[in-house]
């Protein structure tokens, strides 16, 4: 498991908590965090990151989906289509 990301609850709404966590346990173990003293919370926030990005992945790809029909019934309806900036059709 390597680094995670900069831990800003803006950027991870989802693991607001688990961020919270890590960083609680790591601001009341300062030095014991480096022989594992935080691990439970750091393999929680790895795993919530994890389910976040996918959560996202999610989303875009609907969203993709949604422009993808969109544009393929545009095509459709006005019966062309672009190659390079110019239209054909």
């Amino acid at each position: 498991r390597g680094m995670h990301p900069p831990l800003t609850l803006e950027n991870h709404p989802l693991c607001k908590d688990v961020v919270i966590a890590l960083k609680r346990c790591h601001r009341d173990n300062p030095w014991a965090r480096a022989w594992g003293a935080c691990n439970e919370q750091k393999w929680a926030l790895d795993d919530c990151l994890k389910k976040q990005k996918l959560f996202k992945f999610r989303a875009n790809h609907a969203k993709a989906k949604a422009q993808q029909d969109r544009l393929r019934r545009r095509v459709e309806k006005y019966g062309h289509a672009t190659t390079n900036g110019q239209f054909k059709g």
